[in-house]
């Protein structure tokens, strides 16, 4: 009887030790805590900007265009070559008939300026007839009061004078005419003149021939195309803004990073603002001189422009979540987490500014937060991945 009591004894023992295990067991898997990655909430400069895509420009470019219609005679310079304003020939339009047509402007001229000649001449003429006449004149009208010359000798001087007062205005009207021939005869060589000079044309800036559109033999029509020139010492980076952003753009304070084939490569300030917006398009220009060594008229630029700098906390974006229609975030604290509900504000380059919800210095969840609750307990991994392979 006594042994049967014992064993009872031992076997309740066993049982209750062994169901004491198994609620350990339980209590410490209940406990787990969840592995995520954590950042110390601190101030950080955060912009606001706009990136766009734009082009590297030429400040001076100049079409060269044909003044005269005609045939090229001759194009003295290639794509690529590099020009002098003022002094370098580009091309001539055959100047054959506007030889022609000068030496027959020298000869009109030559002819109107002996005709004037011949006409001043005459006035002189004319001048001294008329002061020989007035004088007889003159005298017949004192022998006539005296009575010593009859009423017709003094009606035929008379006549005579006015004659020759005709006769003086006629030959200053001839000059008068021969002077206005004169000055059409000489405007027309003038531009007779022109003409040959513009059938050769000179470099207006220097640069280099960045484009060559026709070739010696072909016509061209005035204000026709013929080469382009572009200085490449001045450039600048040139793009289209939408027109929300028109007022951000203050000329001379707003500043632009430049991008190159995806190399940083500098700043630069914003130097023109289009003076109004394009009512189709809805955008504007902006540009802004470049001197950085990789610039190259007619490369392809990513412009950053930058309206605002601020520096307040900042997060990873991924450690923001929605809660309840807002943005929260989970913080670490003493080993375990508290969501806080926060606002936020600019965001890029992968960090997310908070205006108000958290402090200088606080742990912030930023990886493993999905899995997480109120209260909960965390283990914070720093070195190691945060779920590694098995």
């Amino acid at each position: 009887m006594k042994k049967c009591i014992l064993l009872a004894l031992l076997v309740t023992t066993w049982v209750g030790c062994s169901k004491k295990n198994d609620d350990s067991k339980t209590s410490q898997k209940t406990e787990t805590s969840i592995v995520v990655r954590t950042v110390t909430a601190l101030p950080r400069t955060f912009e606001r900007r706009l990136t766009v895509q734009g082009n590297i420009e030429a400040k001076q470019i100049a079409n060269v265009a044909s003044r005269l219609a005609g045939n090229i005679d001759a194009i003295y310079v290639d794509e690529g070559d590099r020009v002098e304003a003022n002094k370098s020939i580009l091309f001539q339009i055959d100047p054959l008939s506007l030889q022609n047509e000068l030496t027959t402007a020298e000869q009109q001229l030559a002819v109107t300026q002996a005709s004037l000649a011949v006409a001043k001449a005459s006035v002189k003429k004319s001048e001294a007839e008329a002061t020989k006449v007035t004088r007889d004149f003159e005298r017949f009208q004192r022998l006539h009061k005296d009575g010593r010359v009859t009423d017709h000798e003094f009606e035929v001087q008379q006549l005579q004078q006015e004659q020759a007062k005709v006769g003086l205005a006629v030959a200053e009207a001839q000059v008068g005419l021969a002077e206005s021939q004169e000055r059409q005869a000489t405007a027309a060589l003038e531009i007779s003149r022109k003409n040959l000079n513009d059938a050769k044309s000179i470099a207006p800036l220097s640069g280099i021939v960045t484009l060559r559109s026709k070739e010696p033999g072909e016509q061209v029509a005035i204000g026709e195309v013929v080469l382009r020139i572009e200085d490449p010492s001045t450039l600048e980076a040139v793009a289209y803004l939408p027109a929300a952003y028109y007022q951000d753009v203050v000329p001379g304070t707003t500043e632009a990073r430049l991008k190159i084939a995806g190399k940083d490569v500098g700043s630069f300030p914003v130097t023109y603002r289009s003076p109004v917006i394009h009512t189709t398009l809805r955008t504007f220009e902006i540009k802004g001189k470049v001197t950085f060594k990789e610039a190259i008229a007619g490369a392809m630029a990513e412009i950053t422009l930058v309206f605002e700098k601020r520096q307040v906390l900042g997060v990873p974006s991924t450690a923001v979540l929605i809660r309840n229609d807002n943005p929260a975030l989970f913080v670490s604290k003493e080993g375990k987490v508290t969501l806080k509900k926060v606002e936020t504000g600019l965001s890029h380059d992968g960090w997310t500014a908070i205006e108000k919800g958290i402090d200088e210095g606080e742990t912030v969840v930023t990886e493993g937060q999905s899995q997480l609750r109120e209260g909960i307990a965390i283990t914070i991994l720093k070195d190691l991945p945060l779920n590694p392979e098995p």
